[in-house]
C-alpha cells in the first residue's frame, strides 16, 4: 500500500470556519444596528435641545413656540426618523415636542429611555411600528436628580 501525506483543510474544518465567521457577523450587525439607533436618538435630543433654547431665548421666552426650520443656520437640518422640520417644535418653559416616524419606532423608544425623567404627560406609552410617535420632553430638567433649572 501506499502511504500519501495530503497537505489541506478537510470539508469540516472550513465549514467550522464558515460558522464562527457567520457568528461574529451577526453580533457585530446587531452591535451596529443598535449603534445607528442610539446615534438617531442623541440627535433627535440634540436638535430638540436647540429648538428649547432658542425657543425659551426668543422675545423673553413667553408663550413663543419655534421649530427647527426657524432657527438661523439649520432650516435645512434632516434628522434620521424625522420626516420635517416642522416635527420638532419647542414650548415655553423648555417642553419640546418631537413627532418620530413610524419607521423608526426603535430610536424612538431610546429617545425616551434617555429622556428618563425628562418626559411629560401627554408622550406616547410605547412606539411601535407603522405608528408616528410623539414625545414631549422637557429639556430644561437635570437627567440625573429630575431638577429643573433655569432656562
Amino acid at each position: 500500500m501506499k502511504n500519501t501525506n495530503e497537505s489541506g483543510r478537510s470539508m469540516v474544518e472550513m465549514l467550522g470556519v464558515l460558522a464562527i465567521i457567520g457568528v461574529l457577523s451577526i453580533g457585530g450587525i446587531a452591535g451596529y444596528t443598535l449603534a445607528m439607533n442610539r446615534y438617531r436618538a442623541n440627535e433627535i435630543l440634540n436638535a430638540a435641545a436647540l429648538v428649547s433654547i432658542a425657543a425659551t431665548s426668543a422675545e423673553g421666552g413667553v408663550g413663543n413656540t419655534k421649530n427647527l426650520a426657524e432657527l438661523e443656520g439649520v432650516g435645512t437640518m434632516t434628522l434620521p426618523g424625522i420626516e420635517t422640520n416642522d416635527d420638532i417644535t419647542g414650548y415655553r418653559n423648555g417642553v419640546v415636542k418631537i413627532v418620530v416616524n413610524s419607521d423608526y419606532a426603535r430610536a424612538a423608544n431610546i429617545v425616551k429611555t434617555l429622556s428618563g425623567d425628562r418626559l411629560t404627560t401627554g408622550s406616547d406609552a410605547t412606539c411601535t411600528q407603522g405608528k408616528d410617535c410623539t414625545i414631549y420632553v422637557n429639556v430644561a430638567r437635570s437627567v440625573k436628580n429630575g431638577s429643573t433649572q433655569a432656562p
